[in-house]
């Protein structure tokens, strides 16, 4: 059945590449590293599946031909390429200065709900360019026009969706094992500003991407 679907070849090789862009550390690592550092593992999950979700639009916009619609007008990519640059500089600044739904503050004891997490991690993902033009210039690759595409885009989302999932949650918990090593970080301020300073270098990165 698997045969009929991909060529196992193929389909090890989109594999090595999944992994290893999920492995990687990017903005939507770094809030579910933090989320699970200052909220638990359970609001983390939540913004794990925010992420998961970013990915499978991404990819589904991706296989649509829209993005390959953005790629080709470089106006329309520009526009796409700031929006994300601006979004991430101002997460940036908001957890910098703790303010609004940023903060990673525990006001009397309240923590934020599962949906704000979710949304956030959500548009954090759908504001990176750089998985749009990694599905649109990877898909066509190992999509064989002559088979049917459908069963060929559910393994290949598929498989990002379980390895950011995977990875994704796996920094959470990492990073929620290690809190009582960095308690003394978050009780003077100083995770949340080197959080926010991570966030504002990830926007000067994407500024000057090509």
């Amino acid at each position: 059945m698997f045969k009929s679907v991909m060529d196992l070849a193929s389909y090890l090789i989109y594999l090595s590449i999944s992994i290893f862009a999920s492995a990687s550390i990017g903005p939507s690592v770094v809030l579910a590293a933090t989320n699970g550092m200052h909220f638990g593992r359970r609001k983390a999950l939540l913004g794990v599946l925010g992420h998961v979700s970013a990915i499978f639009i991404l990819a589904l916009v991706s296989a649509s031909g829209v993005g390959a619609l953005i790629l080709a007008s470089e106006n329309l990519f520009l526009l796409v390429k700031y929006l994300g640059v601006v979004y991430l500089a101002y997460i940036g600044w908001a957890i910098w200065k703790s303010k609004g739904s940023w903060s990673f503050t525990v006001k009397d004891g309240k923590l934020p709900s599962g949906f704000s997490l979710y949304r956030k991690s959500l548009l954090l993902g759908l504001s990176n360019p750089k998985a749009l033009v990694f599905f649109t210039s990877l898909f066509p690759q190992f999509l064989n026009p002559e088979a049917p595409l459908a069963p060929q885009f559910l393994m290949l989302a598929s498989t990002s969706l379980v390895n950011a999932f995977a990875f994704t949650f796996g920094y959470a918990l990492l990073a929620h094992h290690l809190k009582n090593r960095a308690l003394p970080l978050i009780n003077n301020g100083w995770l949340g500003k080197i959080t926010g300073a991570i966030f504002v270098s990830f926007a000067g990165v994407l500024a000057v991407a090509r």
